[in-house]
């Protein structure tokens, strides 16, 4: 029985981080279009090595730290390369999100998604941004964890000065443990990583390239195109990031898209009669008076531990806000975000504060963040503030500071339920800007390529005006896929609809026949119910075992890396340990586990391909004993019958 963990769900810290930070990519203020030519010298080989555990080929070449310069020092950029399996027709660059996420460490999982068409006959190649990874790292973990500071429209003048001297420590404490020189911030930019992929393009020896970019790597590409339109052979836009949308507007956008979402997917769950039950009346009402709750004070729960003792913690709005934002980009996770919530609403807090901490990235039991190896804050910082023009000359930091609060009002952000992404952008007012800053040119003019558009009318992170912008000012050899009710970037996803446009696109560089397309999507996944408050209430063996792969196959197991031991403690007492097998599976022993008391749960389940593949279930309940296998046939007894 395959379960649908989808490919883009490998890095749920960057999609919680750029959740809480308010962008996934977003766009500058509206410029003159213009930059000053680059010199793209560089493309020395330094290193070609295959990446670790990876199809792909790692190659390190020499690039200018600055582009402009007639000379400049050369730092080291890394692209990961995959020759097409049979006989290669082009080159495919695809340009991941953030900005700050490693295209490298997410190189294979993005490819396992592609039709053979493309795996066959074009070489794949992902690549590290100058900034993460292997290519000149800037990471300042320390400074980020000792910002903390927040701010919103109703804060005094004393905290908006505390804000900004705060802001402005974290920005030098940043570049200081980087080891990078705060007159270097341009260095980030991204149109200067942009020239790091055609030092790439004229070393490899490619007359054109097929360029594919989800979200902030829709910014990048358009980058690209935009300085070397005639190296372009087709353009793919996922998530789409309009260039022409001012920083604010898109901020402002972005809270109310968030919002918006949210409330879609309280509803959904009141429409849907499974989740309504387990629902305790009007779902948003529910959310608001929980957070109205946290807001004035945590609430105490008992955390269950692996060793089978508890650990009394606390609830937070924080939290609360946190999973929320972070779960509202795709169907699967507003599933776990209704289920999460509902459980709260009961008086369970677990569910909640498990898919908080998975979608910040902390350890489920300690509560401690992990640093994620394939994304970088600091460089999230680092291109976001740069690239936008957010002080104009003349002004200060400080002075854009009340502008941008005493705004929100105006922008329509007051009062909505997630308001804290309209503010996620605030340090960018404080960041160093350099002497000569370098923006992304202001728009793609009269490409000489075909242009797909892909975006989801539910989409929080870049959200559908977007897309329709960029449309209304393209060309006419350009399209437009809208899916609605979809995730934030849809390729990959197993969407018929968008893939086979992608692919055709790709292969052929034929467009949709007609300019706008829309396709569907649920809101959210089927709702599969919470546990029930007695052994009784387990009627069904199929519901079991349905319940047993939420509870199992949930936001802790998800975050997972895999790399060390998962134990977790389950809720009614016992214990589920996961582990990695020699044979690549993730294997669960479960221990007496019980989400129900007087429903302990002895066995194993299996996930195959390390978590993504079939399923297997062997257990025993004190009324079933139940085996499923990976073709999804059901066997055992429930309740002293044989399961038919």
């Amino acid at each position: 029985m395959p379960i649908r963990r989808p490919r883009r769900a490998a890095s749920l810290l960057v999609v919680a981080l750029v959740a809480v930070l308010g962008l996934a990519g977003c766009a500058p203020e509206v410029v003159d279009g213009t930059i000053e030519p680059f010199t793209s010298t560089g493309g020395d080989l330094v290193g070609r090595e295959p990446c670790p555990a990876s199809e792909f080929e790692c190659i390190t070449l020499t690039v200018p730290a600055d582009h402009r310069a007639a000379a400049s020092p050369a730092w080291e950029v890394t692209f990961a390369l995959r020759p097409a399996d049979v006989e290669a027709r082009g080159v495919l660059v695809t340009a991941t999100g953030g900005p700050g996420s490693s295209g490298i460490a997410l190189a294979d999982r993005y490819t396992s998604a592609m039709d053979p068409e493309i795996t066959d006959h074009y070489d794949l190649v992902f690549f590290d941004q100058r900034g993460i990874g292997r290519s000149e790292p800037f990471v300042c973990d320390r400074a980020l964890s000792s910002f903390e500071e927040v701010l919103d429209a109703s804060s005094d003048a004393g905290e908006r000065d505390g804000y900004a001297a705060a802001a402005e420590r974290f920005a030098g404490n940043c570049f200081a443990e980087a080891g990078v020189a705060p007159s270097d911030a341009p260095l980030f930019a991204t149109a200067q990583a942009a020239e790091d992929l055609e030092v790439f393009r004229r070393w490899y020896g490619a007359e054109r390239l097929v360029l594919y970019g989800e979200s902030y790597g829709t910014q990048f590409q358009q980058a690209y195109a935009a300085a070397h339109p005639d190296r372009v052979e087709s353009l793919v836009l996922d998530g789409v990031v309009d260039l022409q949308t001012p920083l604010r507007s898109f901020a402002a956008e972005s809270a109310r898209a968030y919002s918006d979402v949210l409330a879609a997917t309280l509803a959904g769950c009141d429409a849907e009669p499974v989740c309504a039950e387990d629902g305790p009346g009007a779902s948003a009402a529910a959310y608001d008076a929980l957070a109205a709750e946290l807001r004035a004070a945590p609430r105490p729960y008992d955390h269950p531990l692996a060793d089978g003792g508890t650990e009394e913690r606390e609830l937070t709005l924080e939290e609360l806000e946190g999973a929320a934002m972070a779960s509202l980009s795709s169907p699967h996770a507003r599933r776990q975000l209704q289920r999460a919530l509902n459980a709260a609403a009961g008086g369970d807090e677990l569910p909640l504060a498990r898919l908080a901490a998975a979608t910040a990235g902390a350890d489920p039991e300690t509560g401690e963040v992990a640093v994620d190896p394939s994304f970088s804050p600091a460089l999230f910082y680092a291109v976001e503030c740069q690239d936008y023009p957010t002080v104009p000359d003349g002004s200060t930091g400080r002075a854009e500071l009340d502008r941008w609060l005493d705004s929100a009002a105006a922008d329509g952000v007051a009062g909505v339920r997630l308001d804290d992404v309209y503010y996620g952008d605030l340090p960018c007012l404080f960041w160093p800007r350099g002497e000569e800053p370098v923006r992304p040119p202001a728009a793609i003019a009269d490409p000489p390529y075909p242009l797909l558009l892909l975006t989801a009318d539910t989409d929080p992170n870049t959200p559908a005006g977007n897309a329709q912008r960029v449309l209304e000012r393209a060309p006419t050899d350009a399209a437009l896929l809208v899916l609605t009710d979809g995730p934030h970037v849809l390729y990959g996803w197993g969407y018929a609809c968008v893939d086979r446009a992608v692919t055709r696109l790709v292969t052929t560089g034929r467009l949709p026949a007609r300019p706008v397309t829309t396709c569907t999507d649920s809101l959210a996944e089927a709702y599969v119910p919470l546990p029930p408050a007695s052994a009784a209430g387990y009627d069904d063996p199929w519901e079991t075992v349905d319940l047993l792969l939420a509870e199992l196959l949930g936001p802790s197991f998800e975050a997972w890396p895999g790399t060390d031991a998962l134990d977790l403690g389950c809720p009614a007492g016992g214990n589920a340990g996961y582990r990695i097998t020699m044979a690549g599976a993730v294997r669960i022993a479960l221990d007496g586990c019980a989400w129900t008391p007087g429903a302990p749960v002895d066995g194993v389940a299996t996930v195959a391909d390390g978590g993504t593949g079939e399923v297997t279930l062997d257990v025993t309940l004190p009324f079933a004993e139940l085996t499923l296998s990976g073709d999804g046939n059901l066997g055992g007894t429930f309740r002293g019958e044989r399961v038919r």
